[in-house]
């Protein structure tokens, strides 16, 4: 009877849609079903004994290396993203490693389930840019009302100082004219940076080198302005984060703090590990916000800045709209914490296990 269930569950796991395979304590091939023959283009004969490591190419083996490892020798699970060259396109898969334990308890294996997603991201990448375009559709107006105001601004400074021979009003305006360019051009990159195809080629870095190379920056700024950062971060083991979607989210939300602490005052940026995400908290001791206000902070192009910065160009960003859509890019989560008088706080989760796109919209704005 055993053996009849043996060659049962054999059968079963063989004849499964999705690729199945197994890997002893060396990561050598113990089982391969039909699904990963056809999948691989190798036979079941050809990969028993085999490395597994020899199926995939060069510049992932080392995740997943890791991780069949990690499964061995701690038993933990792990779900990751591999892509193979296909004849014409890129094949996605999800992987999902499990470690094998004997009738002793110990672990003496793992097991690869792969199921083929690439239908899948190319319909949400699809979504994704359906959304967005049409977000981008909804905002083009609030887009150009924002930039007329900033070149009207820019053109006011230019006419009050053409009849001056003060070098010191002439200073004064190069200083605010340097300013409502600075923030045209932040739009702009923001703008871009929401509306960029999941097609190109990001630079990639890791959370906490990339994190700590922005608070150096963000020090260098915040010290004329009175500002103390203070820093609690841990270190994060992360799989690559795109700099293009990333870094734009920490300058919006830093940006935001800053210009809430016009007299100076702590922002405080903290990092640690909460599952299988990074927990991000960005704080500040400035005016905060109403309960009014806070429900409209996810509206495109919704401001909390006074008539006279939005008139002068000086504070106006995408903000947290692009903020908003950037994170779900990516996977994570944002919550926004706030009270007049008692600063804000920004919660951000992102996924250390890879960076996911899924369907946005640009719904906010501060």
């Amino acid at each position: 009877m055993e053996a009849t269930s043996d060659r049962y569950f054999e059968s079963a796991c063989r004849n499964l849609a999705f690729v199945f395979i197994t890997v002893d304590d060396q990561l050598n091939v113990q089982f391969w079903n039909e699904a990963a023959s056809r999948q691989f283009d190798r036979t079941a004969e050809q990969m028993r004994g085999r490395p597994i490591l020899e199926i995939l190419p060069d510049d992932q083996r080392a995740t997943v290396q890791e991780s069949l490892s990690r499964a061995i020798t701690t038993g933990e699970t792990a779900d990751i993203e591999i892509k193979l060259p296909g004849v014409d396109h890129t094949v996605a898969l999800v992987m999902i490693v499990s470690p094998i334990v004997d009738e002793q308890g110990r672990t003496i294996g793992a097991s690869l389930g792969m199921r083929d997603i690439t239908e899948r991201k190319r319909l949400s990448q699809e979504v994704a840019r359906t959304r967005r375009m049409a977000a981008l559709g909804r905002v083009a107006g609030n887009v150009a009302h924002h930039f007329n105001n900033i070149f009207g601004g820019i053109s006011m400074k230019i006419d009050s100082v053409l009849g001056s021979n003060s070098p010191l009003e002439m200073r004064r305006v190069l200083r605010g004219l340097a300013e409502s360019i600075g923030q045209a051009t932040r739009i702009t990159n923001q703008l871009a940076a929401f509306a960029e195809s999941e097609n190109t080629t990001y630079a990639m870095v890791e959370l906490n080198p990339l994190l700590t190379k922005f608070i150096e920056e963000l020090r260098r700024r915040a010290k004329p302005l009175r500002i103390e950062i203070v820093t609690n971060i841990d270190d994060v083991a992360s799989q690559p984060f795109e700099t293009t979607r990333l870094m734009p989210v920490l300058e919006s939300i830093s940006q935001n703090a800053i210009d809430a602490m016009p007299s100076g005052g702590t922002l405080t940026i903290d990092m640690k590990r909460q599952g299988d995400d990074a927990a991000i908290a960005i704080r500040d001791t400035g005016v905060g916000m109403s309960k009014e206000t806070l429900e409209r902070l996810f509206e495109p192009f919704f401001t909390t800045k006074s008539g006279e910065d939005v008139g002068s160009g000086k504070k106006i960003g995408l903000g947290l709209a692009a903020v908003h859509g950037l994170i779900s890019e990516m996977g994570g989560k944002i919550e926004i914490q706030s009270k007049e008088g008692m600063g804000t706080t920004v919660h951000l989760l992102l996924p250390l296990k890879g960076t996911p796109v899924s369907g946005s919209d640009m719904s906010g704005a501060k």
